[in-house]
């Protein structure tokens, strides 16, 4: 194993643990996924293990039609016929996280929810997601995955209408960061929602000025990869399962 797939599964396998911490997961369900560098094959997680369980080293490789080539175990069904066609239909989709998170999948839940331009963290993503209104179950087809990939289109961020959400990012720091604020500006916005009074939308020009703030804070100061960082010298600070 070469030194880049090790660094990568630390990383896949802390955003697990995160998910744990902040009660983005369900148990054995959802699935989070990452292109080793080689851009035929990535890492998934083994179906039946919990979120807290996945280490590094039990991550299992697929190639891009779902099968596996390395490690024990296989993914859940849904995995399968999400992930492997988007990594082979996307090739800018490196890292893959998709949850059921409780606040964002409650907007999935609206008709027509939608994350509103009412607050500045919520401006992080403008012009960055998509909507899949049409979601239809538990993904048990490679068609499934393929209509996710044709939605998501340029966005970095997809609701799946009735059922979650999901990330994509080039590495696993910038769509845990995503996967992070997404339910943090979902939560926000519901709390204001369920005071019955009418959102304070901003105006254009206030979302455009607080996304380019964003933008440059994300990636010109380095807010993503010191984020990611500090989050996993949390995990550490619990023992560092994820590691092993």
């Amino acid at each position: 194993m070469t030194e880049s797939e090790w660094n990568l599964r630390v990383d896949l396998a802390a955003a697990f643990h995160l998910a744990v911490k902040y009660e983005l997961h369900e148990g054995i369900a959802n699935h989070f996924s990452a292109m080793l560098p080689d851009g035929q094959h990535f890492l998934v997680n083994p179906f039946g293990l919990h979120f807290a369980e996945l280490t590094a080293s039990n991550l299992i490789v697929c190639d891009l039609q779902g099968r596996v080539t390395r490690g024990e175990g296989a993914p859940a069904a849904s995995a399968h016929h999400i992930h492997a066609p988007i990594h082979r239909l996307v090739p800018r989709a490196r890292v893959l996280l998709h949850t059921h998170q409780p606040h964002a999948t409650a907007i999935s839940m609206i008709a027509e929810g939608r994350l509103e331009w009412a607050l500045h963290t919520s401006c992080r993503f403008h012009g960055r997601v998509a909507y899949d209104r049409d979601y239809d179950g538990v993904a048990l087809a490679d068609t499934v995955g393929e209509r996710m990939a044709a939605v998501l289109g340029d966005a970095e961020v997809l609701f799946l209408g009735n059922h979650g959400v999901m990330t994509v990012a080039p590495t696993v720091a910038q769509a845990f960061d995503d996967l992070y604020f997404l339910e943090r500006a979902a939560q926000t916005q519901l709390l204001a929602m369920s005071s019955g009074q009418p959102l304070a939308m901003l105006d254009e020009d206030l979302i455009q000025q607080v996304a380019a703030q964003t933008r440059y804070e994300r990636f010109e100061l380095g807010y993503i990869e010191r984020h990611f960082a500090a989050q996993k010298r949390l995990l550490d600070q619990d023992g560092g399962l994820y590691k092993q």
